[in-house]
């Protein structure tokens, strides 16, 4: 295929060069002919110059055109002589695959087992811990409370000059003498602050108790530590050393039975 490209020069005469070659030299030569006679024909010469910028710049460009795709490689060429290349893929075990890490069913939360318990308060009430003391007995050894932790501990607040006091000594012996080899123990506190030694010495013969009786001198444990309110009074402790009844006034069998059952440790 041969591009023509025509470039007027004169009245009816053109210059036309073949292929992408073209003079130079003559297209200068015809067009100071055809400016001269622009000029003598009293035209612009603004026309005439765009049309030789147009021109220079439209041969240029083919020209260039011509010698970049003569030195430039075809890339189809190149890509016969190539190999393809196919993409290996290769497993790798992934650490979520069961393989790797067993998954193992996490259990419902139990939410007895992770709340935390507020710890028992230390006190005179049910529920509560039994305030822990150690007061010298009639006999003369001396019995701390918290020796007595796994075993049922009845405390009796009592007197020589309190009539109910006197009216259910009976029954509390009795008791005694029934639970004892069951892991009962019973401390009879004596409010000895108010009360004599040798009155509660013969106290205790004439109604033949066997368990031990306390004296508290002071008053500190019985108005004190249990808040006595009344006499007599009695504290119904278990083995974990926790107030499960209290008892205000004399008591009789049934009752005092029946605290007695509830506090005996088990087994």
């Amino acid at each position: 295929m041969r591009l023509i490209a025509r470039l007027p020069l004169s009245n009816n005469t053109y210059l036309e060069p073949v292929g992408y070659r073209c003079q130079i030299e003559e297209i200068g030569v015809h067009c100071q002919h055809t400016m001269r006679e622009h000029f003598s024909n009293g035209r612009q010469p603004s026309t005439v110059i765009g049309l030789i910028i147009v021109g220079v710049c439209f041969f240029l460009g083919v020209g260039l055109s011509y010698i970049f795709n003569s030195t430039r490689p075809d890339p189809f060429t190149e890509k016969r002589g190539l190999t393809q290349v196919l993409p290996t893929l290769t497993k790798v075990a992934s650490f979520l695959t069961p393989a790797a890490i067993p998954i193992t069913p996490i259990p419902p939360f139990n939410l007895q087992k992770i709340t935390p318990k507020p710890p028992l308060q230390v006190g005179p009430l049910i529920g509560m811990i039994a305030p822990d003391f150690s007061l010298k007995t009639l006999d003369g050894p001396v019995i701390q409370l918290s020796d007595l932790k796994g075993k049922a501990v009845l405390i009796n607040l009592w007197a020589t000059w309190c009539p109910p006091c006197r009216l259910e000594m009976p029954t509390i012996q009795a008791a005694y003498q029934k639970y004892k080899d069951r892991g009962l123990v019973i401390l009879a506190i004596n409010f000895t602050a108010q009360d004599n030694f040798s009155d509660v010495s013969t106290f205790v013969k004439e109604l033949k108790l066997t368990f031990p009786v306390l004296l508290d001198t002071t008053g500190d444990v019985s108005a004190g530590l249990y808040a006595m309110h009344s006499l007599p009074m009695s504290f119904f402790i278990d083995s974990q050393g926790i107030i499960r009844n209290i008892q205000f006034g004399a008591m009789d069998p049934a009752r005092i039975n029946g605290y007695i059952t509830e506090i005996l440790p088990k087994g």
